[in-house]
C-alpha cells in the first residue's frame, strides 16, 4: 500500500498505534481531568496566547523586534555554535544525491520534471554535481533492499559529542518523501524496509540520554504524495499529522528545520502549522524555510554574512554533497572545517555539519577523522567558541574574533592578511596571551590595534590570542 491519499483517516494499525498513548500524553490527560471547567478555560487561554505570541514572534526579522520569550528560546541555540546535521535514507544505496537524483522522466529526457505545488519553483533540469541519475522506477523501490546493518544511535550520537556537537538534526522526511521514522500516515517509511527500525526514534533516544539537543529535519516538499500536487489543503493535513507524531512520539524536540524556500507561507498555511508546533513546544525553534522569517536564518552551503540583528547557520557538508556519495568523493580537510566554524562563530552565527551516512549504517571514515579532530581542537580552544558572541573586529581573509563579557578571541587564520592595525576598541586592554602557544606583541593605540607573531610562533592552522579588557567589550 503506498502513500494514504484518499482521506485523513488512520488504517486499523495506524488507530491501533495511535490508542498507545505516551506517558507524557497519559499524565497531560490526567491533570486535565482534574482541572475545573474554569481552570481548562484558563489553560486553553494560555496555550492560545502563548501560540498567537509565537507566530507574532516568527513574522518578525530582527532579534530586537521580537518578544523576551523568543530571546529566550534562542539562549542555549546561541551558545551551542556547532550541531551535527545527518542526511541519509535509501538513496545512499546509489551513492546518490538524496532525492535529487530521482529521474522523474525514467532515463527518457534531459528534462527532469519534478513535482512542484502551488506557488513553487522546483528546478525542472539537471545540473552538473547532481551525480548519478537513478530513474524513478528504481529509485521508488530503494527501500525494499534498504538493511543498514551497522546502525548504531548511539555511535552517532558519541560521535556528534566527541566531535564537540551540541546538537544533532536528522533528516526525518526530504523531498522524495521517504519517512525515516515509524509514521501513522504512509508506508513509505523504513518500518516497511527490511530493517523494520525507527531510525529517529533510536537516534531521539540517544540524544536524550547523552544530553544532546535533539531536532527534526522535515521537507514540505514530497515528490512522492500525489496530493502534493492535486490536493494542497488535504496534503498539508497530512503534512501537520506527521509534524505533530514527531513532535509528541520522541521528547522534547529543540528544533524544527524546514525546506522549502521561495514558497509563500500562504502555501503551507504556516499560521496554523506554526500555532500547533507552539502548543506542543512552545519552546522550539524554528528556521526560516516556511515562508516566514521564524527564529533564524539558515544559508547553505555558504558562510553566512557578519550579522549580530539576525540569528543565523550555515548549513554545509564535508563533500559539496549532502548524502553519500562514494569513497572517490572528496572530503575537506579539517583545516577547512575549523575555517568554517571560526568564520561561523566569529560572523555571530553557528554551523550546523552535515554527515552523509553509507548505506551500511556506517559513518564514512573521512567524515569521522575531520569530527573527532574538531573535538579534540575544541577541547583545548572551545572557550574561544562556545557561548561568545561574534565580533567586535568584522571577520576577513586574515581571520576573525569572538568575545564574551570582558574577554576576546582573536582566530588568526592567515596571518599574511592581517591588518596592519584592527579597528579600535572601546575599553583598554589589561593582558593578552596567545591560547597556541607562543607569544604575540600587541600595542593598542588611538587609531587601532596592532597585533603581529613571530612566524615560527604562529600556529599554522589558527592562532588563538586571549585579549582581556578593563570593562565589557560592548
Amino acid at each position: 500500500m503506498g502513500t494514504n491519499d484518499n482521506s485523513e483517516l488512520l488504517s486499523r494499525r495506524s488507530l491501533i498505534k495511535g490508542l498507545a498513548l505516551s506517558a507524557t500524553t497519559l499524565t497531560l490527560m490526567a491533570h486535565q481531568a482534574s482541572d475545573t471547567p474554569v481552570q481548562s478555560a484558563a489553560l486553553n487561554a494560555d496555550r492560545a496566547s502563548t501560540a498567537e505570541r509565537f507566530w507574532q514572534d516568527a513574522q518578525k526579522k530582527s532579534k530586537k523586534e521580537k518578544s523576551p520569550e523568543a530571546t529566550e528560546r534562542m539562549r542555549w541555540w546561541r551558545e551551542a555554535r556547532l550541531g551535527l546535521f545527518i542526511h541519509w535514507n535509501p538513496s545512499s544505496l546509489v551513492a546518490g544525491e538524496i532525492s535529487w537524483c530521482k529521474d522523474f522522466s525514467n532515463g527518457t529526457s534531459e528534462t527532469n520534471s519534478r513535482p512542484n505545488t502551488q506557488g513553487g519553483h522546483e528546478p525542472q533540469g539537471w545540473w552538473d554535481d547532481i551525480g548519478t541519475r537513478v530513474p524513478a522506477s528504481v529509485y521508488d523501490n530503494l527501500q525494499k533492499s534498504f538493511y543498514p546493518a551497522m546502525f548504531d544511535a548511539h555511535r552517532y550520537v558519541a560521535l556528534a559529542k566527541e566531535g564537540g556537537m551540541k546538537y544533532i538534526i536528522p533528516v526525518c522526511k526530504h523531498h522524495d518523501g521517504f519517512c525515516m521514522w515509524d509514521t501513522h500516515y504512509t508506508d513509505f517509511n523504513i518500518m516497511h524496509t527490511p530493517f523494520k527500525r525507527d531510525i529517529i526514534g533510536e537516534l531521539a533516544a540517544a540524544a536524550h540520554a547523552a544530553g544532546l539537543k535533539f531536532g527534526v529535519y522535515y521537507s514540505q516538499r514530497d515528490w512522492h504524495h500525489p496530493d502534493y500536487v492535486t490536493n494542497l489543503p488535504r496534503y498539508n493535513a497530512y503534512m501537520r499529522h506527521q509534524i505533530h507524531e514527531l513532535l509528541t512520539q520522541y521528547g522534547d524536540i529543540a528544533v524544527l528545520y524546514f525546506d522549502a524556500q521561495n514558497y509563500p507561507a500562504a502555501t503551507w498555511e504556516t499560521e496554523t502549522l506554526f500555532k500547533m508546533v507552539a502548543e506542543l513546544h512552545p519552546n522550539i525553534i524554528i528556521n526560516d524555510r516556511c515562508g516566514v522569517p521564524a527564529d533564524f536564518t539558515s544559508p547553505e552551503q555558504h558562510i553566512g554574512s557578519f550579522d549580530t540583528e539576525r540569528n543565523w547557520e550555515t548549513t554545509t557538508t564535508f563533500t559539496r554533497h549532502w548524502s553519500w556519495h562514494g569513497f572517490d568523493t572528496p572530503v575537506i580537510p579539517f583545516e577547512a572545517f575549523l575555517r568554517m566554524l571560526v568564520h561561523c562563530a566569529g560572523g555571530d552565527g553557528n554551523l550546523l555539519m552535515d554527515i552523509g551516512p553509507l548505506p551500511t549504517g556506517d559513518v564514512s571514515p573521512a567524515e569521522t577523522d575531520r569530527l573527532v579532530k574538531m573535538g579534540a581542537w575544541l577541547g583545548k580552544y572551545g572557550e574561544s567558541i562556545y557561548g561568545t558572541s561574534g565580533g567586535p573586529f568584522l571577520p576577513g581573509e586574515w581571520g576573525a574574533s569572538t568575545y564574551r563579557d570582558r574577554v576576546i578571541y582573536l582566530h588568526v587564520l592567515d596571518w599574511s592578511k592581517m591588518p596592519a592595525r584592527l579597528s579600535e576598541l572601546i575599553g583598554k586592554i589589561d593582558s593578552h596571551v596567545v591560547l597556541t602557544g607562543g607569544f604575540a606583541n600587541v600595542t593598542q593605540e588611538a587609531d587601532g590595534t596592532a597585533v603581529t607573531m613571530a612566524a615560527h610562533q604562529q600556529d599554522k592552522t589558527n592562532t588563538v590570542i586571549k585579549l582581556t579588557m578593563d570593562s565589557p567589550v560592548v
